[in-house]
């Protein structure tokens, strides 16, 4: 049963949800060639990374969630197919942009959440059978947020 909060949500937004610009009519094929072959995606949140792979020659790297949850269940309901995503990187560099995320849980060393490079992906990209790498905590999740202002130029931020 959808929660009421989801379903006015929902009521307010679905026809956008529809509207399926180029790169939204790419997830939604690529849904369909993905790792479920268009069957119903496992439920994920934001903050949590997964591992996925964004072309055939790419390597598998993880990806942190950060779209909000609503737009993740209208994913989990097969009315949405694209995620929107901050890669993890394993090459340290700090700075204003970077996140450091330390090695734990299903990761396999010390990474960046790169708030430079955040973008969208398929749900048919993501790896979910490799099992969730790990969950931010809410203090990570406002570090992610605060780089990810800065990126964008909100000007409390800069």
């Amino acid at each position: 049963m959808k929660s009421e909060k989801f379903q006015k949500w929902l009521e307010r937004n679905e026809l956008s949800l529809k509207c399926k610009p180029r790169t939204q009519r790419a997830s939604y094929i690529e849904f369909f060639e993905g790792e479920f072959k268009g069957e119903k995606v496992p439920e994920f949140k934001r903050g949590e990374i997964y591992f996925a792979k964004l072309t055939d020659s790419a390597k598998t790297r993880p990806f942190l969630i950060y779209q909000n949850d609503f737009l993740n269940k209208a994913c989990f309901e097969g009315l949405y197919h694209t995620v929107v995503v901050l890669p993890l990187s394993g090459q340290i560099l700090g700075g204003d942009y970077r996140v450091l995320i330390k090695k734990r849980d299903n990761m396999s060393k010390d990474s960046e959440i790169v708030a430079t490079a955040i973008g969208i992906i398929s749900t048919g990209k993501i790896i979910f059978s490799k099992g969730l790498v790990t969950k931010l905590s809410k203090e990570e999740m406002k570090k992610v947020d605060e780089a990810v202002m800065k990126v964008l130029g909100v000007d409390f931020a800069v």
